[in-house]
C-alpha cells in the first residue's frame, strides 16, 4: 500500500492498529497520541495524512470503549457533556491551524523543510512530557486519586455553573472550567490527530481527583464525537487515507474491547505505571525522529 511517497506494509499497519486499540481500551483513551507519531516516524506517512487518518481510527476504538465502560457503570456523563461544549470549537481551530502550517517551511541545516512536521513533533514532546510529569508527581507523592481534598485543585476552583458529582465522590466541579478543558482538548485533537484522552486522564485524576477507573470511563463520549467531527473536517481537506484507515480498523475495535475488559482486572497502580511506560516509549520515538531531522 502506497500513501504519498511511503510504501507501507498492510500487515504492519493492522498490527499497529491492534496495539493502539488495546492501549486505548485499557486506559480509556483514543490512542491517537501513539498512532499519529508512529505513522509519521515509523511508516513515513505524511504528517497531515497521519493526523486525519488517526482521528478516523479513534472513532471505532472510542465507541467500543465507551459502550464497554458504560456497561460497567464507569464514567461521569455530565463531564462528557461539559467537555463537548468546547471540544468541537477547538477541533475546528486545530484543523485550521494545521492547514495554515502545511503551506509554510523553515530552514533547518541550510535546507528548507516543511514546518508542520517539526511543530507537531515539538508539540507532541511537550504534551507527552506534561502527561508523564503529572503522573510521576502523583505517584512520587503517594497520592491516591480519591484524595481530592489534598490533590484536586481544579475541583476546588470557585467558578460558575458548579455541580456535584457523587458518582466520583466530588463535592463540586465547575462546568465552565470543564468546557474550557474541552476547548483545549479539541484544539489538540484537530491539530495533532488525537482524541485528547491522553491529556484528559491526568487532568481528571490529579486535577479533579477522579478515581483511575472512573477517569478511564470519562471523556469517551467527547472522544467519539470530536473524532467524528475532526475526521469530517480533515476529509474535506484531503487528509484522510481510506485504505490506511481500513487497515487500522481491521483489528483495533476487537483489541479495544479486550483492553477495556482488562481494565477491570488490573490494579490501579499497575494501570498508572503501564500508562506512563507507553507515554515514555512514544515520546522517545518522537524525540529520536526530531533529533534526526534537526542535525
Amino acid at each position: 500500500m502506497q500513501i504519498g511517497d511511503a510504501h507501507v506494509s498492510v500487515l504492519a499497519v493492522v498490527a499497529l492498529g491492534a496495539v493502539v486499540g488495546f492501549v486505548g481500551g485499557v486506559f480509556g483513551v483514543g490512542g491517537g497520541f501513539m498512532l499519529t507519531p508512529l505513522l509519521a516516524v515509523v511508516f513515513g506517512i505524511p504528517v497531515h495524512v497521519a493526523v486525519g487518518t488517526s482521528l478516523c481510527q479513534i472513532i471505532a476504538t472510542s465507541l467500543v470503549s465507551l459502550l464497554k465502560f458504560r456497561k460497567a457503570g464507569l464514567g461521569e456523563v455530565r463531564i462528557d457533556l461539559g467537555l463537548l461544549g468546547g471540544s468541537l470549537i477547538g477541533v475546528d481551530a486545530g484543523t485550521r491551524t494545521l492547514a495554515a502550517l502545511a503551506h509554510r517551511t523553515v530552514v533547518v541545516g541550510g535546507v528548507a523543510a516543511p514546518l508542520a512536521p517539526l511543530v507537531l513533533q515539538v508539540a507532541y514532546v511537550v504534551m507527552l512530557a506534561f502527561v508523564l510529569v503529572s503522573f510521576s508527581r502523583g505517584a512520587a507523592g503517594g497520592l491516591e486519586p480519591l484524595d481530592y481534598l489534598r490533590f484536586g485543585p481544579l475541583s476546588r476552583a470557585r467558578l460558575p455553573l458548579a455541580v456535584r458529582l457523587p458518582t466520583v465522590q466530588l463535592p463540586r466541579v465547575s462546568m465552565l472550567l470543564v468546557a474550557y478543558v474541552g476547548l483545549g482538548l479539541g484544539f489538540l485533537s484537530g491539530l495533532l490527530g488525537l482524541g485528547g484522552g491522553v491529556v484528559l486522564m491526568p487532568i481528571l485524576v490529579y486535577g479533579f481527583g477522579f478515581p483511575m477507573r472512573q477517569a478511564a470511563g470519562t471523556g469517551l463520549l467527547m472522544l467519539f464525537v470530536s473524532s467524528m467531527f475532526g475526521t469530517a473536517r480533515h476529509a474535506m481537506m484531503g487528509n484522510v487515507s481510506l485504505p490506511l484507515a481500513m487497515a487500522l480498523l481491521a483489528a483495533s475495535p476487537v483489541s479495544a474491547l479486550l483492553g477495556s475488559r482488562a481494565t477491570k482486572r488490573l490494579p490501579a497502580p499497575l494501570l498508572r505505571r503501564g500508562f506512563s511506560a507507553v507515554v515514555v516509549l512514544t515520546m522517545c520515538a518522537v524525540v529520536w525522529d526530531l533529533a534526526r531531522k534537526v542535525r
